[in-house]
């Protein structure tokens, strides 16, 4: 963690998520793969004095860190040039070189060089912190897409320091602009822990992001799928609710809202919810969905025809919809109606096989990126904004040599 000149205290995550959400997953993933020159774990280089990753006495550390740190302004300058892509696979080298699994400190070691220079550029100017954090942003979702297997730390470091960057800025700042920055930083961060099922950290992300912005409804969201993915209806209707009294109109809000207070055993209030999602005048995925669970919950009622006539209704908006059809199959055959079910799935099989992340239960059960796509594209125009005081904090000469009596510390 960033030390406070540096010093941050995330919020305490409330019991009753901590003890719903320990599921924690640390990203595992990769397989074995062709060496890439573009590929930090296939060629890390070498910061170190030793073969064996550790510099042989106090000079020697002192001199390998000062190296980690001119390498990271180097990296930086690419990034505030606009060089994102070889910023990112340098600064990925340069992590893989100083950090194993089988280290603990060596995390450290690299935390205190590229602190030491944050220290430094964010001295000169506090909005550098913004295009820094994003640059750890960008190498933590490249560490999550390549399976860092063995790279635990990596993870761990790297999303701490977008995170810590987060937090920092606001309370450095204090302002309202950093606040919705940090915000959608975290938010950002909690997408991508959950799309690769870390649910207890994105929960912990999510509500200091909502801590910082009551109103940013992608992290609300991201909260809301966690409770409802650990059986917690009621909370989980309690965060949609918020979410659609800021932002009426969200489909997707209404559909998880609707299908949570099923499992409440309103059914009225989800019946009605349903039914005005299923009539939307936008076909989408939320559409076919809304109509599926109606005429379930129709047919949950015993109310065969009705379930078949929202099913037919949908069909004639979703006619390449399988699981519609199965439905709809399913229907008549409990209504004994053999022969008209059996038509019904043979026209399954002239549909055209489908793409399994294009049907609606499957974007339902899913962390879709598009939820916080938002949240993104805001970083990255507040990140651009800023690059050119990176640069111009970067031009000063390097100060950011750390003390002979802090290294290995």
């Amino acid at each position: 963690m960033i030390s406070n000149r540096v010093r941050v205290h995330p919020p305490r995550l409330p019991a009753r998520i901590a003890a719903a959400v320990a599921l924690a997953l640390l990203c595992a993933g990769g397989t074995a793969r062709a060496q890439d020159p573009n590929d930090p774990f296939a060629n890390p280089g070498s910061v170190t004095a030793t073969d064996n990753g550790q510099p042989s006495g106090r000079a020697s550390r002192r001199e390998a860190l000062d190296q980690v740190q001119t390498r990271y302004r180097q990296i930086l300058a690419l990034w505030a040039g606009g060089q994102t892509e070889k910023a990112a696979i340098d600064l990925m080298a340069l992590e893989t070189s100083v950090v194993r699994d089988d280290d603990a400190g060596s995390r450290k070691r690299l935390l205190k060089a590229e602190e030491a220079v944050i220290h430094e550029i964010g001295a000169a100017n506090l909005e550098t912190l913004v295009p820094v954090a994003m640059l750890h942003h960008d190498v933590y979702r490249r560490y999550l897409e390549k399976g860092a297997k063995g790279h635990a730390l990596l993870l761990v470091h790297a999303r701490g320091m977008a995170r810590d960057l987060a937090i920092l800025y606001k309370e450095q700042s204090g302002s309202e602009g950093a606040a919705l920055v940090s915000s959608r930083i975290l938010t950002s961060l909690g997408g991508m822990l959950q799309q690769y099922a870390q649910q207890l950290p994105a929960a912990e992300m999510f509500f200091q992001a909502v801590a910082l912005d009551p109103r940013n409804t992608a992290a609300m969201m991201g909260l809301a799928i966690v409770y409802e993915k650990n059986a917690q209806a009621d909370s989980a209707v309690d965060m949609l609710r918020k979410i659609l009294a800021l932002d009426p109109a969200y489909s997707e809000a209404r559909l998880r809202l609707a299908l949570n207070l099923k499992r409440q055993g309103k059914t009225d209030e989800a019946r009605k919810t349903l039914a005005e999602l299923a009539e939307g005048k936008t076909a989408d995925w939320v559409t076919s969905l809304a109509a599926q669970e109606l005429a379930r919950l129709a047919s949950e009622q015993g109310k065969p025809a009705q379930a078949q006539k929202i099913l037919e209704d949908a069909l004639q908006r979703f006619p390449d919809d399988a699981r519609l059809y199965v439905q709809l199959a399913a229907v008549l055959d409990r209504k004994g109606e053999m022969r008209a079910a059996q038509a019904v799935m043979e026209k399954v099989l002239t549909l055209k096989p489908a793409v399994n992340d294009e049907s609606a239960r499957f974007l339902y059960n899913t962390t879709r990126q598009e939820t916080f796509a938002e949240a993104r594209h805001f970083l990255d125009e507040n990140a651009r904004s800023r690059l050119s005081l990176l640069a111009e904090a970067l031009s000063v000469p390097n100060h950011a040599t750390i003390p002979t009596e802090r290294v290995g510390s």
